[in-house]
């Protein structure tokens, strides 16, 4: 999950900033912040990905302004939820 946070800080950071600039996130001070350190997008990627909380409230904007980052949020929830998947096995 670190892995996909690192990539969240690096790619989507940018974005974020961006749309926080434009006045997007005005209403969600945790919006606003929550891809500006490694902490914070892992605190992110467990919200959504892991409790499956609040995909509409980060994911889905960024995804629907930005597609290229549908790569990271799709790609850390398919490994996450399979790598939990896996851990019940034998």
């Amino acid at each position: 999950m670190t892995i996909w946070a690192m990539l969240i800080v690096e790619m989507v950071d940018p974005y974020m900033k961006d749309m926080v600039g434009l006045g997007m996130f005005d209403d969600c001070e945790l919006c606003q912040t929550a891809t500006n350190s490694v902490m914070q997008a892992n605190l992110l990627l467990f919200k959504t990905v892991i409790a499956g909380d609040s995909w509409g409230q980060i994911a889905v904007p960024v995804i629907l302004r930005h597609p290229e980052t549908s790569v990271i949020f799709v790609g850390s929830l398919l490994t996450l939820v399979f790598g939990v998947l896996n851990l019940g096995c034998c």
